[in-house]
């Protein structure tokens, strides 16, 4: 009798689970992590990162990399590098660096969005969505720099991946240059 109702009270959870889920929510990119990040009231997208006024998440599941100075409210986890290409090259390769990798997806920018990308990348094992904007600066005569932010949508914690991920980018943008 009582695995009798171990049983049904399993299949009654996972029946309430697969309705849940169903009734999340979904966005094109993001799939129902938006709903659940909606539902939870987790940070959701809401378009390009202005770094002039970013605050950084509390909990910890975001990386910055900042020029000095651009980044006024928010503590980065390390300075931009000057890089001796002008603007437009320093974008294209960044994008084409983010593209190469598994997961990954240029997003629509809108607006006045001339120098920066935005990408969303999934992460390996729960393909949770992370959203990384980059955005090119001048820094002199044929040369700039750049500010990335990467942050998860879903979750505390992301064990390390967004830092990874910007560390990764920047050292094949270095080996490149």
């Amino acid at each position: 009798m009582t695995t009798k109702i171990l049983v049904i009270s399993g299949l009654v959870a996972a029946a309430a689970l697969a309705i849940g889920y169903a009734r999340l929510e979904r966005h094109p990119i993001y799939g129902a992590y938006y709903g659940l990040a909606k539902l939870l009231g987790g940070p959701l997208d809401v378009g390009p990162v202005d770094f002039a006024g970013l605050r950084r998440h509390a909990t910890g599941n975001d990386a910055l990399i900042c020029p000095p100075g651009l980044c006024a409210e928010a503590e980065p986890d390390g300075d931009a590098k000057v890089y001796d290409i002008n603007l437009d090259q320093l974008l294209d390769r960044l994008r084409t660096i983010a593209l190469a990798e598994p997961g990954t997806e240029l997003l629509e920018c809108g607006v006045g969005c001339a120098r920066v990308a935005r990408f969303v990348q999934r992460t390996r094992i729960m393909r949770f969505p992370d959203t990384i904007d980059v955005a090119v600066y001048a820094a002199g005569q044929n040369k700039s720099t750049l500010a990335i932010y990467s942050r998860s949508l879903v979750g505390r914690r992301d064990f390390g991946v967004n830092r990874a991920r910007v560390a990764r980018w920047l050292a094949e943008l270095d080996r490149q240059l």
